[in-house]
């Protein structure tokens, strides 16, 4: 019975393959991730080409993984239900905290600082005047502000509009980066990348990979879709495989374009800091291919996308928080929704304060964006292992379970992501960065973390912290919202965000 109602469900779904493949790619073409592309080409040259390669081959076994979780239960929930049914509520709300929350308060706060700074760059005159007061990353906060306040009153800014500016980035790199490669280049780099590869060196391989992971983490976002997916099985797995594709293609060639067409000189002798692993050598590259117009069009679409990516986090990430707490994961408070707007605007606010007061507080530092990324990459990493453990547990403990998708080759694609995972968070430090930037801040969040889940279940929730729950109870619970929304009638008020 259970087994054909997930096969049922499962087939009926609305939203088709291009919307999927949209949403896989969503937040991956953001502002700190060309900077950080920018500038590990240029740190790493070929090396780092290389430590992309090992990202992608790993982020394609995770997402095996990902799929089969996604299709087994298909929930919006996502990663909170997966490792609840697999290992508990204990680490399903440390690892929800760790995917969400915790990547908001580094990978948010970075994207904040960022999309105005990247954006205004290659607008001189603009660019000059709000730097010379130093308060460039204030644009980012202006923009979180916005998008948070129309998503408080229900406003609902691009929707499908969204789907066309990720891809027009994309379409946008793609386009500087074949005129870069096919132009005659300003640089005579020995590699193809730059630098040529050293592997004698397996710590600095090791360290770019964590660099390399932050191009590709977030294309499971697609999966709190699985509700919606139509063949899901077959979609989801497919989307999210082509979307790494087509974002490790666009990537490998803008940093082959940029390297030709940019000098990497030292603009920071004291600091050691080059051109390319600052903003600026976003509109030198532009300039160079394209003149002038390529520094306005490059800038209007990183604009672009910058407001696409924050407003996909400031509708993402509330309601998140918003369901976890309906859920009982996160205190009640969380769940009030305005009484006209219907939105939980409490969560909203929380989503807003995030990223605002932590770019406040380090005062738009340049320096500590790239520290912030790779403690993002930490927190997706761990949040990666435990919904990997958890698919391994259930293919142990519940090999009756309905699976309409199946990991193939398992458990090879687990073990390759899970050892690339530890690999990059252990050497998560690049050449020249010390580790303890990145790893303190980090430990100390997951800590916290960690010490909340377990506070929460065993004190307020009163539940075995560590018993998993049943997967046909969430499974049920989903199709039900699902079956509900669509008719339109039987669903509680509180629900309606969530759905």
């Amino acid at each position: 019975m259970f087994s054909n109602r997930l096969a049922s469900h499962l087939e009926r779904g609305v939203v088709g393959f291009p919307t999927t493949l949209a949403s896989s790619v969503g937040l991956i073409m953001a502002s700190p991730v060309i900077l950080t592309v920018t500038s590990g080409f240029g740190m790493g040259g070929d090396t780092f080409a290389l430590a992309v390669l090992l990202a992608f081959i790993m982020m394609q076994a995770q997402v095996t993984t990902f799929a089969e979780a996604a299709t087994l239960i298909p929930s919006t929930g996502s990663v909170y239900d997966y490792i609840s049914c697999g290992m508990g509520r204990f680490f399903a709300i440390t690892g929800a905290l760790c995917a969400y929350l915790i990547v908001h308060i580094f990978a948010g706060t970075a994207e904040t600082i960022l999309a105005g700074i990247m954006a205004l760059v290659n607008f001189e005159s603009i660019n000059a005047q709000m730097a010379a007061h130093q308060n460039t990353w204030m644009v980012g906060v202006g923009m979180v502000v916005v998008f948070g306040l129309l998503n408080a009153i229900g406003i609902e800014i691009f929707g499908k509009v969204e789907v066309v500016l990720t891809f027009g980035m994309w379409t946008t790199l793609t386009i500087f980066g074949l005129c870069g490669i096919f132009m005659a280049p300003v640089t005579h780099q020995a590699g193809w990348f730059g630098t040529p590869v050293n592997v004698s060196d397996l710590s600095g391989l090791f360290g770019y990979i964590g660099m390399a992971m932050f191009m590709f983490v977030g294309c499971e976002l697609v999966t709190p879709m699985a509700p919606e997916i139509k063949q899901a099985h077959r979609t989801i797995p497919r989307a999210m495989a082509l979307g790494l594709l087509g974002v490790a293609s666009c990537m490998f060639i803008y940093g082959a374009a940029i390297n030709r067409q940019v000098t990497n000189v030292v603009v920071d002798a004291a600091n050691n800091v080059h051109l390319l692993d600052t903003p600026m050598a976003i509109p030198a590259f532009a300039e160079r291919v394209m003149g002038h117009a390529g520094q306005y069009w490059l800038g209007v679409g990183l604009l672009l996308a910058g407001c696409a990516t924050i407003n996909t986090l400031m509708a993402a990430v509330p309601r998140i928080i918003y369901g976890m707490a309906l859920d009982g994961a996160l205190p009640r408070f969380l769940t009030w929704l305005h009484p006209r707007f219907k939105t939980p605007v409490i969560a909203i606010a929380i989503g807003v304060a995030i990223p605002c007061l932590h770019a406040w507080y380090l005062n738009g530092d340049l320096d500590r964006i790239v520290p912030l990324i790779l403690a993002a990459v930490c927190a997706w990493g761990v949040a990666y292992l435990l919904v990997t453990l958890s698919v391994v547990l259930l293919r142990i403990r519940r090999p009756d379970l309905p699976r309409a998708y199946r990991s193939p080759w398992f458990p090879l694609p687990q073990i390759i992501s899970s050892v690339g995972i530890v690999i990059a968070i252990i050497n998560i430090a690049p050449p020249g960065m010390n580790s303890r930037d990145i790893l303190v801040p980090f430990g100390v969040m997951l800590g916290l973390t960690a010490g909340y889940a377990l506070f929460w279940t065993v004190c307020v929730q009163r539940v075995n912290p560590f018993k998993p729950l049943a997967v046909e109870e969430v499974v049920e619970r989903a199709i039900g919202q699902y079956d509900a929304r669509n008719v339109g009638e039987g669903v509680p008020d509180a629900l309606r965000p969530l759905l």
